[in-house]
């Protein structure tokens, strides 16, 4: 039987139905079957006596099947009671699965409703008892948690004629006390396991519920949770000192609570906003449309993020030729009064809205009054702004660009963003090269372009980290790395031994010198940041921090509701890890490559923390030392630790 088969239902005005079959035997057109003479390995059928008519067979005339008078054998008799042979009941079209109850035959089958199953069915399967997992983004929408989402179980309709192999015989249409013995059979079975299942599975299933008991007592003491034992319910709102000392607050030991939610316009939610911060005025980006006038638009807005709810500073709209839904990295680049979204000027203290002269280029970097924009294909200028008008400083053309920008480039040590080397008339800017092209770096002054060297000659997919003197250029397999200064003049080389065991950088958002990049890939100390974080040991592992103020280590054991992700080799990669002053503390955005949420990490005592709401946001920002928010579908979120 295909699925062809299975579709197939009674709209089929062709078709008889199985009831109206019996029903009325003068509709059934059954043709004389031609003689097939004898068959090898089939024997004669006994003589039977002849059956008395449909209608006279009657509820008192088979007392022999009234089933309060059968005794049931035990399990093991009734495993081997041999049914009748295969001559004398029809075989089914599908072989039942092992361990559940037989399945009827096509007639049979037919007198199985679907209320009927699902009152029959396993407990197991209706329950969807499975331990509770902690909450991840996936979790936590209701959107993606809809009950339609959920397939209908589906009906199969079993045909009236069986299928048969080629060149088999057609079923026997005659001897119809073939279906009465069939029928006798599947009652004798269904009542069989009515009384023998229920046992069976009660059985079955204590052991795993015993696992789950036991596992959940171990774990009891580094469970997932929002915030520490004993806290009181947080009120609404920031209360901290709005500073960003490069290292997260020791109260996030305490857990994570949210402070305010922010619903942005719905035309900038339509599509996904992007969001900059400076200091603490947070600069958010999106879509919108002027009335009268075609095309897209920019909606611009700017909150102060020190109190404690956030207060709107201005809110402007302004036309943009370029696509105000596009995704570019670096999405802002900030000038010392003015802020650069696509081809939109926008001031920061007024929010007033120009429009730029480069079109659908991107700004990706300015210092000394001059902005450096490329296009998406094989050029790059530099602009200046003299008496309200964009001057054309420079043209170059480069090697093949990328129309997304610097996304997947950069080691990750320098901040998000970082692509100009140097200062005064040394300063560089990185340009975002297709990968199969050689890196090249642009003078921000003059535009004279320079392709950096790799440390193997026919290397074209090198990787490289903007520093704040220069370059650190490895190979594609990092193992050989070239310092280089803001001109892309070659300083040093240097071997990398273990580059997939370096252990993560706390992101701190301060930017690394060249040296100390090279430091670190050597001897694994990140003079420019708060810390490091690794795991280490064989088999069971451990978090170790390491302090760059006293060099100072502080090791603890991974938490038992995230060591189920562990591996033999204790690796570890997280997207962003951040670390507290003292190591009390950690954050870390996606602990394992399993296990996509963030947490908050009580080193001391070893307790984990997160939340719905913390793992929703596609876009994470750090603002304070204990504040970062988060783009939601609808607007942004603040964290903060939830003892503040």
């Amino acid at each position: 039987m295909n699925d062809e088969d299975l579709r197939h239902t009674s709209d089929d005005p062709t078709r008889v139905h199985s009831s109206d079959a019996w029903d009325d035997m003068s509709q059934v057109d059954i043709p004389d079957l031609p003689d097939f003479g004898d068959l090898p390995g089939f024997a004669d059928l006994p003589e039977l006596a002849p059956l008395p008519e449909l209608d006279a067979l009657q509820e008192p005339a088979m007392p022999e099947i009234v089933m309060p008078d059968l005794e049931m054998p035990d399990l093991d008799q009734f495993l081997t009671i041999t049914p009748p042979a295969p001559a004398d009941v029809p075989q089914p079209d599908a072989v039942p699965e092992a361990g559940s109850a037989p399945t009827a035959g096509a007639a049979t089958a037919r007198t199985h409703s679907a209320s009927h199953k699902a009152a029959t069915a396993s407990p197991q399967k209706r329950s969807g008892s499975k331990r509770a997992s902690r909450p991840t983004t996936a979790t936590a929408s209701p959107r993606k948690r809809s009950a339609g989402a959920q397939p209908p179980r589906p009906t199969v309709t079993v045909e009236p004629t069986p299928a048969t192999t080629e060149g088999a015989p057609a079923p026997a249409q005659k001897k119809p006390h073939l279906l009465l013995t069939s029928i006798i059979w599947i009652v004798l079975i269904s009542v069989g396991f009515s009384i023998i299942a229920p046992g069976h599975r009660t059985s079955s299933s204590k052991p795993g519920s015993q696992q789950t008991s036991s596992s959940a007592s171990t774990q009891a003491n580094t469970e997932v949770r929002e915030q520490a034992d004993g806290l009181p319910v947080r009120a609404p709102g920031y209360r901290g000192s709005a500073t960003n000392t490069h290292s997260i607050s020791a109260q996030w030991a305490s857990g994570v609570a949210t402070a305010w939610t922010l619903e942005l316009p719905p035309e900038m939610t339509q599509f996904e906003p992007q969001m900059f911060v400076e200091g603490q005025v947070l600069y958010v980006a999106g879509y919108d449309t002027i009335e009268g006038q075609r095309g897209s638009a920019v909606r611009t807005q700017a909150y102060d993020l020190s109190g404690e709810e956030p207060t709107l500073l201005w809110d402007t709209i302004g036309p943009t030729e370029n696509s105000a839904i596009t995704t570019y990295t670096p999405a802002f680049v900030s000038g010392e009064n003015q802020l650069f979204f696509h081809d939109v000027v926008i001031d920061k203290a007024t929010g007033a809205q120009t429009q730029a002269p480069w079109g659908k280029e991107f700004p990706i970097a300015q210092a000394d009054g001059i902005v450096v924009t490329c296009s998406t294909t094989s050029s790059c200028s530099g602009w200046t702004h003299t008496s309200g008008v964009w001057t054309n400083r420079w043209e170059t053309p480069t090697s093949l660009l990328v129309g997304y920008g610097f996304a997947p480039q950069g080691l990750g040590y320098a901040p998000k963003g970082a692509l100009l080397a140097g200062s005064g008339t040394r300063a560089s800017a990185l340009v975002p090269t297709n990968y199969d092209q050689p890196l090249q770096i642009l003078d921000i002054h003059t535009g004279l372009g320079t392709v950096l060297p790799a440390p193997g000659a026919a290397d074209k997919t090198p990787s490289i980290e903007v520093t704040s003197d220069g370059f650190i250029v490895l190979d594609s397999s990092r193992r050989q790395g070239m310092v280089l200064d803001s001109r892309g003049t070659v300083q040093s080389s240097f071997a990398v031994d273990g580059y997939s065991l370096l252990p993560a950088v706390s992101s701190d958002g301060t930017y690394p010198s060249a040296t100390d990049v090279e430091t670190f890939l050597t001897d694994k100390r990140a003079n420019w940041a708060t810390g490091t974080v690794d795991l280490v040991g064989k088999d069971d592992c451990s978090i170790e921090v390491t302090l760059t103020s006293d060099g100072s280590t502080h090791t603890t054991p991974v938490p038992g509701a995230l060591s189920q992700y562990m591996t033999s080799s204790c690796s570890f990669s997280p997207k962003e890890v951040r670390v507290s002053a003292d190591a009390s503390v950690l954050y870390a955005d996606t602990f394992t490559y399993q296990d996509q949420s963030r947490y908050f990490i009580d080193t001391a005592n070893g307790l984990i923390y997160t939340s719905p709401e913390l793992n929703s946001p596609k876009q994470i920002m750090w603002v304070f030392d204990d504040m970062v928010i988060g783009m939601t579908e609808d607007g942004i979120k603040a964290f903060v630790p939830a003892s503040s």
